[in-house]
């Protein structure tokens, strides 16, 4: 992260947005959104860890299962390289707490654990879906605390924060348009 912050300090003007959330908020959907109506790049950490399960000839649930910091660390550095090669939109699940004022805008995206459950569940068909990601929420805290000294709980590093969970796509698009709008 000292080679990042370095490099932050000589950014360009052009805009760099951070959504970041827990799984299954729908960061993704978001970043879709901002990349497509505002115009800039989508960077997705998913893209880096498929990256790395790539070369190392693993399935991405064999990546998973091995994964320790080393990956988490190069996930997270090769995300924030592509950050630097400018405008874009970043998702992850910890983007705006490691941009920090690097970018220009932080949305939080949230809903809540059954909703949660339920996406996830559909999108990667997981039995029994709220233990799961009820483990995996502490698990990654745990992580991004020791990591980082992340508090993921703490969302005044935000611009906007968007609680999903009753909110349909469509609308949940407007509230962003419209925040755009007024900042």
């Amino acid at each position: 992260m000292d080679e990042f912050n370095e490099q932050a300090r000589s950014k360009s003007g052009a805009p760099v947005i951070a959504v970041d959330g827990l799984s299954g908020a729908g960061k993704d959907t978001v970043a879709s959104f901002v990349s497509e109506r505002f115009g800039v790049r989508h960077i997705s950490a998913s893209d880096a860890f498929y990256e790395i399960a790539e070369e190392r000839d693993l399935s991405e649930t064999e990546l998973s299962a091995q994964a320790g910091k080393e990956v988490d660390l190069e996930i997270d550095r090769r995300t924030l390289q592509k950050a630097l090669s400018g405008p874009c939109v970043i998702d992850s699940r910890i983007a705006a707490h490691v941009l920090g004022t690097y970018a220009d805008f932080r949305i939080r995206v949230e809903a809540d654990l059954e909703e949660r459950a339920r996406r996830l569940g559909e999108r990667d068909g997981i039995g029994s879906p709220v233990p799961h990601v009820r483990t995996r929420d502490r698990e990654d805290s745990r992580r991004y605390q020791e990591y980082y000294g992340i508090d993921t709980s703490d969302l005044s590093v935000y611009h906007l924060v968007l609680d999903n969970t009753d909110v349909g796509v469509k609308p949940q698009n407007r509230i962003i348009e419209s925040w755009w709008r007024t900042r």
